[in-house]
């Protein structure tokens, strides 16, 4: 039985990921959170809001966890965080992810949202990914 919340385990491999990945460090260095940060300037990477559900078997415990990656730029339009959007699916999908006390079978984005803020003068483009894991 795991002693990490799945959703802990997978936000700490996807940061890990990003913050070594040199096209993603490249666009907004090691900026990745989990909440948009007091006073630091776009772009950056928030590790946004999560549902986790359970997914197992009579033989396995098994969740499945939904996370929104939020690429946050100042850009009116969408390009700029399309890449960063861009990079951040590359650099999951380029090798398995290690996720501490859990086994991954499957992770993917399921959506691409992007709005603009007018108010707050951003752009925020979301991915949703779903990862399912197996319980160690």
């Amino acid at each position: 039985m795991s002693t990490t919340h799945p959703v802990h385990a997978l936000k700490t491999a996807v940061r890990t990921r990003l913050t070594t990945n040199s096209a993603v460090t490249a666009l907004i260095g090691t900026a990745v959170h989990d909440a948009p940060p007091r006073g630091a300037e776009p772009p950056f990477l928030i590790l946004g809001d999560s549902q986790l559900r359970e997914n197992g078997t009579n033989e396995a415990e098994g969740v499945v966890v939904d996370l929104d990656l939020v690429a946050v730029t100042r850009e009116r339009g969408s390009a700029e965080a399309l890449a960063i959007l861009h990079a951040v699916q590359v650099a999951i999908g380029a090798s398995p992810l290690a996720v501490a006390e859990h086994q991954l079978s499957l992770i993917l984005i399921r959506e691409t949202l992007v709005r603009h803020d007018e108010a707050r003068a951003l752009t925020r483009a979301t991915a949703r990914l779903r990862a399912f894991l197996h319980i160690l």
